[in-house]
């Protein structure tokens, strides 16, 4: 089965919280913090638990896992939580992680059922990743931006394929960086894809920020397009990679003002305290389900929930004059 929102957009993703953001060790500068400021003990939802509402989502072909946060290496339990969705027979199981761990855990994660991670790098400068992670340098050993190729290099041994790198591209500060970053991606081969995202608007609490640090990728996207040997086009928010001519494929994430993004977004959300999340910009319209199953919820009550939450979808970003089908539908045959 294959489940369809009221704007015909099939849910095949599934992206979850295991932290709230507040709890990473990092404190990038760009971090919009999921929209999750506040502290509330004993809401992270446990391995158990996680494992539960995927099985159901996955009667509904939703195969495709990331697993997110805050930094979901930090969660002690992560290799259960690995090993648990694993088991399940999905297409795809990665993660986005700044590299915490990684560099001892890689290929035990990868043993238990971890495909493939994004790995956040932003800079090709020790210093500047520093600023940019609001993390310092140890006193002895290798640096921060150090130990974060070393991850790179253990999910790559471990056989996580393809690496990604997500570097969260700001002016000023390493918008002058693309082309280093295309240089330092082309020492892996093809074993790695360059991501380069636009700063997001929504969710910054200091909008002057954004104001000065947004920088906008079509130019950059342009020239890729110019010189590209292949272009790839992908059907999640019909995004395209661009392979250039060092072998690098580079795929460029442009959200804001975006309709193509929102109308091609096939991912629902899952918060760390067990709430769907319909879209990735609001956080107004979330449904609670980690309640209802601790207090003894059957599997066909939480199907209802995460109903609803498709029935809460819509696009944050739409063409005009486009209007909802007003049902969402239940397909038995693939797309």
């Amino acid at each position: 089965m294959i489940i369809v929102d009221c704007y015909g957009r099939p849910v095949r993703g599934l992206r979850i919280s295991l932290n709230p953001s507040y709890t990473c060790n990092f404190r990038c500068v760009f971090c919009h913090m999921e929209g999750v400021t506040t502290n509330i003990p004993d809401t992270a939802m446990t391995s158990e638990e996680i494992e539960r509402i995927v099985r159901i989502l996955f009667r509904y072909s939703i195969n495709k896992v990331k697993l997110t946060g805050g930094e979901p290496m930090l969660r002690r339990d992560i290799l259960e939580i690995v090993e648990r969705l694993g088991r399940l027979g999905l297409d795809d199981l990665s993660m986005t992680t700044n590299g915490t761990r990684l560099i001892s855990m890689a290929k035990k994660l990868r043993k238990a059922g971890l495909m493939r991670v994004n790995i956040s790098l932003h800079t090709v400068s020790s210093e500047k990743y520093c600023w940019i992670t609001g993390m310092k340098n140890r006193g002895s050993g290798r640096t921060r931006y150090e130990y974060t190729v070393d991850a790179i290099k253990a999910a790559i041994e471990a056989g996580m394929n393809p690496v990604k790198l997500n570097v969260v591209v700001m002016k000023n500060i390493n918008h002058d960086e693309i082309d280093n970053l295309v240089d330092f991606a082309s020492k892996f081969g093809d074993k790695v894809i360059l991501q380069l995202i636009e700063l997001i608007e929504e969710g910054i609490s200091d909008k002057q920020f954004y104001s000065k640090y947004y920088y906008n990728l079509r130019e950059t996207e342009e020239r890729f397009e110019r010189i590209a040997s292949k272009i790839i086009t992908r059907s999640l928010h019909m995004r395209k990679q661009y392979l250039l001519p060092n072998g690098v494929w580079v795929e460029v994430v442009r959200p804001n003002y975006n309709f193509e993004f929102c109308m091609n977004d096939d991912r629902i959300r899952i918060t760390h305290d067990g709430k769907f999340k319909p879209c990735l910009m609001r956080d107004d319209n979330l449904v609670d389900f980690l309640t209802p199953l601790r207090a003894g919820a059957s599997e066909e009550e939480l199907e209802k929930l995460f109903i609803k939450a498709i029935r809460l979808r819509e696009p944050y970003y739409k063409p005009p004059n486009i209007t909802p089908s007003g049902n969402i539908s239940i397909i038995q045959e693939a797309l």
